[in-house]
């Protein structure tokens, strides 16, 4: 019996033996593109999303999947870690797949029916298991490599704003040399480095507002949170850059500094976060060592740390963009400010009495 197949240009009947249609593998620009550009059409691109599952990852597979790409999410736990990522793209466009970092075979099958790969995979603390080295250097360069080995064409790496072997933070330290790992083995890579990124589910804004367990307003802050200053970026911006930069093929092998709109200085950055969940901010001064010995204190925990000494490091570092390298706007993207997103992030953290307040109703409490 024959097979009816239909296309947008003409209407063939074809024996059963050759109803496969062969398409062109790793092309950016697919023939087989379909629909307006909307959820519900194709957009020619075949990604596969490493760190899917992580903070920043779930808003790039959104992205991704509202202009209809067809997306492989790599997973390493449970389903449980990845269910929330079914609803982004339209039914069948999100695989899932298991992977090990540590395997080179397992990584090569996640990718090797894409044509963009999106290493978003970044750890901030570091384990038995896997230390600062294992993820952001060696398991870069098993994803440059698996990706050249199948013809990849575009490589999109994250790395980090401050990314130096001279830097005093690991993380950072490796964030530099994983960079130096994708360009020696994919030099057309794309690298991506934001500034500290915030969003509803960060370990940024989210930490600053846990500090109202302290009594009375008594937030401590190295210095008073003078002398630091940082440049936070919205997750929400950063992946709309990831879909610009797929989209455009001139990005091939530039590095981009993603940086929010505004510097903000660390101690007015924090009472701003306190003044939106309305509650007292009183800053003190710790010294060093004390900070130190109470991150190390937390990182012997069973749990997952929020606070270690690596991030108080990172913490307490200003954000210093080159200047030199294009960033958002240099995508079409106008980035948001803190003040149009914190109201949304933080809510949750007030009391009954002023959850429905905006910031402009709420008088905060006298110093």
């Amino acid at each position: 019996m024959a097979t009816i197949l239909r296309s947008q240009r003409s209407l063939k009947i074809a024996p059963r033996t050759s109803c496969i249609i062969e398409l062109t593998k790793k092309s950016i620009s697919s023939d087989v593109k379909r629909g307006t550009g909307g959820r519900s059409s194709f957009s020619g691109t075949v990604a596969t999303v490493f760190g899917c599952t992580g903070f920043c990852g779930r808003y790039i597979v959104n992205r991704l999947g509202q202009v209809g790409s067809q997306i492989v999410a790599p997973y390493r736990g449970d389903e449980h870690d990845y269910r929330h990522l079914r609803p982004m793209g339209d039914l069948g466009q999100i695989l899932f797949r298991s992977f090990n970092l540590r395997d080179p075979e397992s990584v090569t099958k996640t990718l090797e029916y894409s044509n963009v790969v999106v290493n978003a995979i970044g750890r901030d603390y570091e384990t038995r298991n896997f230390k600062f080295d294992d993820v952001h250097v060696q398991g870069s360069r098993v994803i440059a490599e698996a990706a050249k080995k199948a013809g990849v064409k575009r490589l999109i790496h994250f790395s980090a704003l401050g990314a130096s072997k001279d830097s005093p933070s690991k993380f950072l330290q490796s964030k530099a040399a994983g960079e130096e790992a994708v360009r020696e083995v994919f030099p057309d890579a794309t690298i991506i480095r934001p500034a500290a990124i915030y969003g509803r589910e960060d370990r940024y804004f989210n930490l600053c507002a846990k500090f109202k367990v302290f009594p009375l307003g008594r937030v401590p802050l190295m210095n008073y949170g003078h002398g630091i200053y940082k440049y936070p970026v919205s997750v929400v911006d950063v992946a709309k850059a990831v879909v610009q930069i797929i989209a455009d093929q001139g990005t091939a092998g530039t590095t981009y500094e993603l940086v929010g709109p505004k510097q903000y200085l660390l101690l007015d950055l924090v009472d701003y976060l306190f003044r939106v969940i309305h509650r007292p901010f009183r800053p003190i001064n710790l010294p060093r060592f004390v900070f130190r010995m109470t991150a190390w204190g937390l990182e012997q925990s069973p749990f997952i740390p929020y606070l270690t000494r690596d991030v108080l490091t990172r913490m307490y570092l200003s954000e210093e963009p080159s200047g030199d390298l294009p960033g958002l706007e240099d995508l079409g993207i106008t980035p948001i400010t803190v003040e149009e997103a914190a109201l949304f992030i933080l809510r949750r953290y007030r009391g009954f009495f002023d959850f429905g307040k905006s910031v402009d109703e709420i008088e905060p409490e006298a110093k």
